[in-house]
């Protein structure tokens, strides 16, 4: 990670906003630190808490509900402004300003109570103004490379708004539906082709899913050539050791949410 990130300071209960706020700070060019992203399994958690404050430019706290039941948070930030730094809080629910340690009554913070475009450019131009950026870098571009869906048919809805995020999003995919064959190539050959060419494969979970051959085939190949897999959970296929231990989105209960959370997992694999 560069030297120049944003410390997240926030709650456990708070993750989804925290892991929506990370992908678009992500997407505005500001890299940032959470326990979650930045600490290996087996590292001393306090000890990569205290280096991440460390090199931190900005610390972003995440006031809320449940902030003020969280000690470690108001640690990070008396150690961050007792090292000079610069903190930012922000409030996402009535409770929040209540729940602001002492020391950061005085500093003015961000609304997030609202609609959250306007509070994030907001949140923007305070990271600019306190590190000195001019200005806060444009999103990089994503990849003109593909994404390779692997689906079953019964998938087609949900796959259909996939595409159409990836879209919008700026990224191209690969589908067997609507993309052109080679026929004069068995398709297991060509499959391994498209997939080795691939910049990710985006496998989409349900129970047909778990019971289709080629899409289990499909996952295991991309896993095999080391091409990112990115598992989407568009409907509960069980329990499932094809998958047992590997990380999910879940897109069942807020796909507004899963789509926002693919969108920074593919980012930071430089998608």
């Amino acid at each position: 990670m560069s030297d120049s990130y944003v410390f997240i300071s926030y709650s456990r209960q708070d993750r989804k906003f925290v892991e929506h706020l990370t992908a678009k700070l992500s997407e505005a060019g500001v890299q940032t630190w959470t326990d979650l992203d930045n600490i290996s399994a087996g590292k001393d958690w306090a000890e990569q808490i205290k280096g991440g404050l460390q090199k931190a430019t900005v610390l972003i706290y995440v006031a809320s509900k449940n902030s003020g039941q969280s000690r470690w948070m108001e640690f990070e930030s008396i150690k961050f402004l007792e090292k000079g730094g610069q903190v930012i809080p922000i409030i996402v629910d009535d409770e929040g300003s209540k729940n602001l340690p002492p020391p950061l009554h005085s500093i003015q913070w961000v609304d997030f109570r609202g609609p959250f475009t306007p509070a994030l450019h907001k949140l923007l131009e305070g990271i600019r103004n306190l590190r000195g950026d001019s200005p806060v870098p444009a999103p990089r571009p994503k990849s003109k490379g593909y994404l390779f869906i692997s689906y079953a048919d019964e998938d087609g809805t949900f796959v259909n708004s996939l595409k159409g995020f990836l879209t919008k999003q700026g990224y191209g995919y690969w589908d067997y539906r609507d993309s052109k064959r080679n026929y004069q190539v068995d398709y297991t050959l060509e499959l391994e082709d498209i997939i080795k060419n691939a910049a990710g494969t985006l496998s989409v979970i349900s129970p047909e899913w778990k019971r289709s051959r080629t899409a289990l085939q499909e996952l295991h190949f991309s896993r095999e050539i080391a091409t990112p897999v990115f598992l989407l959970i568009a409907r509960n296929p069980g329990p499932t050791l094809a998958i047992s231990g590997m990380t999910y989105i879940d897109f069942m209960h807020d796909p507004e949410e899963g789509f926002a959370q693919l969108d920074g997992e593919m980012r930071r694999k430089g998608l």
